[in-house]
């Protein structure tokens, strides 16, 4: 009876997949609603990023297969198999600027209309590794022998608050997010590659998800001084 729980126990230690050891804390902030009093026409532009997926593609292939037969002679045949390969494909997100219209409309600005007064304009740039990020990267999974992995990637965004009527800009701002996670997992190489939070895509969609919140709490605090 001890054996059979052991062994059940161990085989749902390693269906359970990966761990998250540790993962950055998603920043908090808050954004700042319009007076109900006041009015403010808005428009966004850039929050431009590109997301990379891989797209499974099928086929068939032709392969020759040798089978050892008498007096060390080799006899062979060709077989055909199925074969799958994975292409990737990088498509624009418009994500995040549907976040940011989002935040807006929630806090009361008006976006929908054809006379802006202001324009917030934002533009994204990364990811951005050390060597030494690399570095203690590679050392977490050789030294893990296969087993964890250290995630990191850093993003960074510019944002400009136009005033439409003279095109002078109000407000200008620099931002800076990173995003690292450690995780691990009893299978080597495959329970690594389970885990989603040192995914690109995922570490991506993290820093830039905090940088436009982060961005909005402080255009909607600008916004809402200058609503008339």
């Amino acid at each position: 009876m001890k054996t059979k729980f052991l062994f059940i126990l161990i085989l749902a230690f390693l269906i359970a997949g990966c761990f998250t050891i540790s993962e950055t804390q998603f920043p908090e902030v808050v954004q700042t609603s319009l007076a109900s009093n006041k009015n403010l026409n808005v428009q966004l532009s850039g929050f431009e990023a590109a997301v990379t997926t891989y797209i499974p593609v099928y086929g068939y292939e032709t392969v020759y297969t040798s089978t050892p037969g008498c007096c060390r002679r080799r006899h062979g045949h060709l077989t055909t198999v199925a074969t799958e390969t994975y292409v990737p494909q990088v498509n624009n997100t418009k994500a995040y600027i549907d976040r940011a219209t989002d935040i807006l409309e929630k806090c009361g600005f008006t976006l929908q209309t054809t006379t802006p007064q202001y324009r917030v304009d934002v533009t994204f740039s990364g990811p951005f590794v050390s060597n030494s990020e690399s570095a203690e990267s590679l050392a977490w999974t050789l030294f893990s022998l296969l087993t964890a992995d250290y995630g990191v990637q850093t993003w960074s965004a510019r944002m400009k608050i136009y005033d439409i009527s003279t095109g002078k800009v109000c407000l200008f701002k620099d931002y800076t997010q990173k995003y690292e996670s450690y995780v691990w997992g009893p299978i080597p190489i495959f329970s690594p590659a389970a885990s989603d939070k040192s995914n690109y895509n995922y570490m991506q969609s993290w820093c830039l998800t905090a940088l436009t919140d982060c961005i909005m709490a402080d255009a909607t605090k600008f916004l809402a001084t200058v609503a008339k």
